[in-house]
């Protein structure tokens, strides 16, 4: 049966069917990230699943996104939120069945929308029987799908190589073989051997599995992270003062070295050749890949992508700074990410399962800064190039639980935060269940006596339901710019021009497209500015949109309120 289309997501059916949004649809694509466990728990057990989903797909489609991205669903332990896997070719009974999967593809096709899986080929669980046949002995089937090596030969572990997450060392001695293994997160997920053919022949039969079963797309966990130095050469120390990776907490001990040996290889662009073989042969199918972590992200974010024999797209961690935003610092990261990526590739994204939510990351440092910031910073992302990756409750304003006021220590579930906490307090803030209603106890989540995490009464105020009957609410502002963004033809598509303007309180570009020319302004202070719009000859707002657009006719001026953002159709000019 197929289920009727709600509210203003059938504005888009139309470009939707276009051509090119079949073929190339991830290019400019707003791909909204679901965290199963804590979307819509359907059978009351407290923990999010795939029927869930199904339950909240009229909500998505009302958004105006373009597709729908999964946290992992596989078999796994759930030490790490799923991306500890023990089968990648199968549901875990929590998160419901292959025939419900299947079930959820059909639906999502109906609506128009792409479906995006998490594939975490990087490690495993250490209770994936591959590896424990590869513990076992140095001679069985799988004796080296990990990566293993001698003590020192002083004893110890084999090289300097820390893990991303603690800082201590990423290697673990198993006594059955004599040897150490390595992994580049917990020592509960062991990192896969890709220099050796057969584990990526393992991995081509895990895309094949999820490709014939109709998916559009697979966004790859820690690509960066495939493989490492053959020789097992050390990392070298950071020098003091020297800038760290971009997304990389500055309490977390791995910060002292460069992963440039540990991982960050050249090898994985070669690797990744086959499988971007394989995903051709399925037309309409795309790649994104997470490079983070990296010491020039954008810059190596951008090799993925490069040619036609990698990835479709990558997203990076420049985005992920503490520091207040700056027009300055913007534009910088913008102008960057052209240089390197070229006209294609780019995806952006700020909040998430592993950074935390934007309204958090964001924040103020001298108080919470006021919802028209949010507002820009929501217009903001949807009219950059490329795609655009928006984690599930950041439409809502969602900020991070806070720990432990808001989720004891005895509730952490992210192994990172206990391990760490209360230097590094984890990812649990940002991966509470989702706040559908106000008037229920767990916020419309769950039937259950309680969530598999809890929800901050803070949230209760920024439910779904509270805001939806709001014009002004932030849901609702996102939900206008994600439906406009397709109707403008300079952001589908076009090229990017970054302009200097004599305020340097404001970020400002134009998009291009053969159709339209959009100048895009973003006031990025709490005062009003005034930008010289002398250069171009018509100026006028942008159809379809509050475009906060107003010149004074005599000084030829925009007036932008604090926090302000100004669309405007402008004359194309030359580049």
């Amino acid at each position: 049966m197929t289920l009727p289309r709600v509210g203003p997501a059938a504005m888009s059916s139309a470009r939707r069917a276009a051509p090119e949004f079949q073929t190339k649809w991830w290019r400019d694509a707003i791909i909204y990230q679901i965290g199963v466990a804590g979307f819509q728990d359907s059978d009351g057990d407290g923990f999010g699943d795939l029927a869930g989903v199904v339950e909240r797909l009229d909500y998505i489609e009302s958004l105006g996104v373009d597709a729908i991205w999964l946290t992992p669903f596989y078999i796994s332990p759930f030490d790490d939120y799923g991306y500890d896997i023990t089968d990648h070719v199968d549901v875990d009974s929590r998160f419901g069945s292959l025939a419900e999967f299947d079930r959820l593809v059909e639906l999502v096709h109906q609506r128009g929308l792409k479906l995006i899986l998490d594939m975490v080929w990087n490690h495993t669980s250490d209770q994936h029987p591959w590896f424990r046949d590869s513990a076992a002995s140095r001679e069985g089937r799988y004796a080296d799908w990990y990566v293993w090596a001698d003590p020192a030969p002083g004893g110890g572990p084999p090289n300097n190589w820390r893990s991303a997450f603690t800082g201590d060392s990423g290697w673990k001695y198993v006594d059955a073989r004599k040897q150490y293994y390595f992994f580049n997160f917990l020592h509960t997920q062991p990192d896969l051997n890709w220099h050796n053919p057969d584990v990526r022949r393992m991995v081509l039969d895990c895309a094949k599995f999820w490709l014939n079963r109709g998916i559009d797309g697979m966004r790859l966990d820690a690509v960066n992270f495939y493989t490492h130095d053959p020789q097992l050469r050390d990392d070298p120390v950071r020098k003091k003062g020297a800038p760290m990776p971009d997304g990389m907490d500055p309490e977390n001990p791995a910060a002292q070295h460069c992963f440039v040996n540990s991982f960050c290889r050249e090898e994985t662009l070669q690797y990744l050749e086959p499988l971007r073989a394989l995903v051709d042969q399925y037309p309409g199918v795309m790649m994104l890949g997470e490079v983070t972590l990296c010491e020039d992200t954008l810059q190596q974010a951008a090799q993925y992508v490069r040619g036609q024999h990698r990835l479709h797209l990558a997203y990076h961690s420049a985005l992920h700074f503490h520091e207040p935003t700056s027009a300055a610092r913007l534009r910088a990261i913008l102008e960057k990410a052209l240089r390197n990526y070229g006209p294609h590739g780019i995806c952006w994204i700020v909040g998430n399962h592993d950074y935390g939510r934007t309204r958090s990351y964001w924040g103020g440092r001298d108080g919470p800064l006021p919802e028209a910031f949010y507002h820009m910073i929501a217009a903001l992302l949807v009219t950059l190039p490329g795609a655009f990756c928006l984690w599930q409750g950041d439409e809502l304003g969602l900020p991070d639980a806070r720990i432990p006021e808001d989720i004891p220590k005895s509730r952490l579930q992210d192994p990172f935060g206990k391990l760490m906490y209360p230097k590094i307090k984890g990812r649990d803030g940002s991966r509470t269940p989702m706040p559908w209603r106000d008037d229920q106890r767990l916020c419309g989540f769950s039937s259950a006596d309680d969530s598999w995490l809890p929800i901050p009464d803070s949230h209760r105020k920024r439910a779904v339901s509270r805001q939806e009957p709001d014009p002004g609410s932030l849901l609702n502002r996102w939900r206008k710019l994600l439906h406009w963004r397709r109707t403008q033809a300079a952001l589908n598509g076009g090229e990017t021009r970054v302009i200097e303007l004599d305020d340097d309180a404001v970020l400002g570009f134009e998009r291009h497209s053969p159709q339209q020319a959009l100048l895009c302004l973003f006031n990025q202070t709490g005062r009003e500015v005034s930008v010289d719009l002398s250069r171009y000859a018509r100026p006028r707002g942008a159809q379809g949109i509050e475009h906060g657009f107003e010149i004074d006719p005599v000084s030829e001026r925009l007036l932008l309120r604090p926090w302000g953002t100004a669309f405007a159709e402008i004359d194309a000019q030359p580049a």
